[in-house]
């Protein structure tokens, strides 16, 4: 007899919370009116303590294959890696429920501020560092700055919540643009299988139904009444999970919204895969 699609969601280890720790390689490519215009990749280390308490690390980051050699991209990468380690405690679901580690992330930006200004001065550095303070100050800016973050949103999907309902339709808000609100996609979660593999295999998919414009998006702007035409697109997701402790083996997502005068259209693909540890 064919397993309806409860008891194959009894079976499933991804609830446990068991602890663990792995390490991931991570790729993500954006692209702009289909050309390659950013590739970021990274080691991922996560480790779960218990139900809800984890620890992330990010080291080797690339842009576009090498090492930042760009100021903006020294610093973007340099002010980055003082949130790691992060330390954090979710929700039942996966969500965010705090940061543990604020204070400890707020002490290594006073290091990285003084090497920041044996190597850049004048106006424009005092305009960053002016603007990591700000954003230091405050717990709910720390916090955004974490969700703004394709590894985390994908990594932390709420998955409780969407296998146990019966109703596997769901609204995913994705940053598709860094630092803006994120787009809301309507996916619905059309598979739950055992793959070939011997792993727990989930797809998801769906469409773009955020209510503003492309234009808008980038600009950060709510819906207006007006005639800027909205967006299409698709989100595309398959993950896979480990029997043993329920954590993520690996993910891929393709993710594209396309202005609809189709002057527009940007495209994230994400992949994260086991890291080679030989």
């Amino acid at each position: 007899m064919n397993e309806t699609f409860n008891e194959r969601i009894s079976r499933n280890t991804i609830l446990e919370k068991k602890p663990f720790r792995k390490e991931y390689e991570v790729m993500q490519t954006i692209y702009e009116n289909g050309e390659d215009k950013t590739r970021l990749s990274f080691v991922a280390e996560v480790e779960r303590f218990d139900a809800f308490r984890y620890s992330i690390n990010r080291k080797n980051m690339l842009i576009n294959g090498q090492s930042p050699d760009f100021l903006v991209e020294e610093i973007s990468v340099k002010t980055g890696n003082m949130f790691f380690p992060l330390k954090l405690e979710t929700l039942e679901n996966g969500n965010l429920k705090q940061i543990t580690n604020q204070d400890e992330i707020r002490t290594r930006w006073h290091f990285i501020k003084n090497e920041f200004l044996q190597y850049y001065s004048g106006k424009g550095a005092q305009e960053i560092i002016k603007t990591i303070e700000n954003e230091l100050a405050s717990k709910n800016r720390i916090q955004n700055r974490i969700l703004n973050s394709f590894f985390y949103r994908l990594y932390f999907l709420p998955f409780k919540d969407y296998i146990k309902e019966k109703n596997t339709d769901f609204d995913l808000y994705l940053p598709v643009f860094p630092f803006k609100n994120k787009v809301k996609f309507g996916v619905t979660m059309k598979e739950f299988k055992l793959s070939e593999n011997g792993k727990w295999m989930m797809q998801i998919s769906g469409e773009c139904t955020d209510s503003r414009s492309f234009i808008q998006m980038i600009n950060n702007r709510k819906t207006t009444a007006s005639d800027e035409q909205k967006c299409s697109g698709k989100a595309e997701l398959v993950y896979q999970f480990n029997k043993e402790d329920g954590s993520v083996f690996s993910i891929n997502a393709d993710v594209v919204l396309i202005s609809d005068d189709e002057k527009n259209e940007r495209q994230i693909i994400f992949e994260l895969n086991p890291a080679n540890t030989k």
